[in-house]
């Protein structure tokens, strides 16, 4: 067995058949087994290991952990179910798109004996699996981590779906991290870096899920501030940990960064400033629908602007980031310059209140059918509401509060004459009632012998 692909799962019940799938359609002229374990999931992912496990019993070994055990306690276990020389490594909501991938990597690291790692590019899709960017190494979205002290200082990622290890040192790395990590990848490229060379491959074979509630993204504010506390308890351990360390190599990661901290941190005082480095980004599709950071334009985002878009004349649909961050606009429209008309947006991450538009989450997006417009200019017109200064006029609380005051007002009005249109209707059934009852007695009277013989006398005397 050359390669032991091993998927850790839990609750990714969504995702999980991509990434199986992804790991079947590999094509290698050795041997691969694919060792999957779910971490007690509360959800479909077990039903689905098993009906994976079942159609392919010669490929696929499932495990299944009674009591939820964590990443890394889960991650450390199942690595001693391996055969392979080597193992690769890929999450639950990932999954890969290059079916030599492994092909590639093995091939790469026997050309250098001195490296027992490889990694390689990836781009980074939505929960439903639409690119946000493409090769996120190349494009800078993250920075490739090629050593300890880099790693240490900055707490990168190498991206662990794509990881190819050999095995042995895998092992032997799993028995130096701590069980209680907080993130069981941050120990283990660590502990890599500190046994060998990473080798990159620049092709990308992989995609990385952006799931808003996943463990490195949580919304939840008291985990995130936990993960960061951890995260930094980790540097200061392997401080201790190897003191051998070329600390002026972690200082020359580490202040840049720091610098840029204290310059947003003096800056925050300004309306929008925590828009500092933001850019609105305009992505065209493709002929399959898709985007990509290699046909995207970027703009500065300013507190208020005017964008002139042009397009090629065969590009049906436009995906527009008003930044990464969740912003609050005053006014957002995009108007066709030849026809003056505005174009609504297809799809949006955000609520639309008029021309107001609010994106409460990361990566605001919106979509634009244009593919009915000959003409392919465009104005972006915005304007943000200020979140930064409670004090100000224009703060988004305070024009929020404003509206809401004036709803309130208009649903009192509106409630009181509902309640008017109530009581007339009541009267109006009133009225009908009586005129129904008016009419059965009419009928009843004008019907009785007591009415009709005594006409029938009057009838005959008049034309006598």
């Amino acid at each position: 067995m050359t390669v032991s692909i091993i998927c850790t799962n839990y609750n990714k019940g969504d995702w999980i058949a991509d990434a199986i799938d992804s790991f079947l359609a590999q094509e290698t002229h050795f041997e691969v087994e694919i060792i999957i374990v779910d971490d007690a999931s509360s959800d479909q992912s077990p039903d689905i290991i098993r009906d994976y496990a079942e159609r392919y019993p010669d490929k696929i070994r499932a495990f299944f952990n009674r009591e939820n055990q964590g990443i890394t306690k889960t991650w450390v276990a199942i690595c001693k179910e391996a055969t392979g020389d080597y193992i690769a490594r890929c999450d639950g909501d990932d999954y890969w798109i290059d079916p030599k991938k492994l092909e590639k990597q093995v091939a790469l690291l026997e050309k250098n004996s001195e490296s027992k790692w490889s990694n390689t590019e990836f781009d980074m899709v939505t929960s439903t699996g639409q690119v946000t960017q493409a090769k996120a190494f190349e494009n800078k979205v993250l920075p490739l981590i090629t050593s300890y002290e880099e790693m240490l200082a900055l707490k990168g990622m190498t991206m662990a779906s794509t990881w190819l290890v050999e095995r042995e040192l895998m092992l032997e790395v799993n028995e130096s991290i701590s069980l209680d990590a907080i993130d069981d990848t941050f120990d283990l490229q660590l502990e890599l870096f500190k046994r060998t060379q990473l080798s990159f491959l620049p092709d990308s074979t992989t995609v990385y899920r952006m799931d808003p509630e996943s463990d490195s993204r949580t919304l939840n504010v008291a985990r995130l501030e936990n993960r960061f506390d951890r995260l930094r308890d980790t540097q200061l351990a392997y401080l201790k940990k190897y003191p051998n360390t070329d600390f002026a190599k972690v200082l020359e990661k580490l202040l840049p960064q720091h610098n840029e901290f204290e310059k947003r941190l003096a800056l925050s005082h300004l309306p929008n400033a925590y828009l500092t480095g933001q850019f609105i980004t305009v992505y065209i599709a493709d002929e399959k629908g898709n985007f990509s950071e290699e046909d995207a334009r970027h703009f500065p985002v300013q507190t208020k602007g005017s964008l002139e878009i042009e397009l090629p004349e065969q590009v049906d649909l436009v995906r527009i980031d008003m930044t990464e961050l969740p912003s609050y606009f005053k006014s957002l429209r995009l108007i066709n310059v030849d026809y003056q008309t505005q174009i609504l947006p297809k799809h949006t991450s955000g609520v639309i209140i008029g021309d107001q538009y609010y994106f409460g989450h990361h990566d605001p997006q919106l979509y634009f059918d244009i593919a009915s417009f000959k003409s392919k200019r465009f104005v972006l017109d915005y304007e943000l509401y200020d979140v930064t200064d409670v004090t100000s006029q224009d703060n988004f609380v305070a024009q929020l509060t404003a509206q809401l005051s004036d709803y309130e007002t208009l649903y009192r009005e509106h409630s009181q004459l509902m309640r008017q249109a109530q009581h007339f209707e009541q009267e109006s059934q009133a009225y009908k009632q009586q005129l129904e009852e008016m009419v059965v007695r009419y009928n009843s009277v004008t019907h009785s012998r007591r009415w009709t013989i005594p006409t029938k006398l009057i009838n005959f005397f008049r034309r006598k």
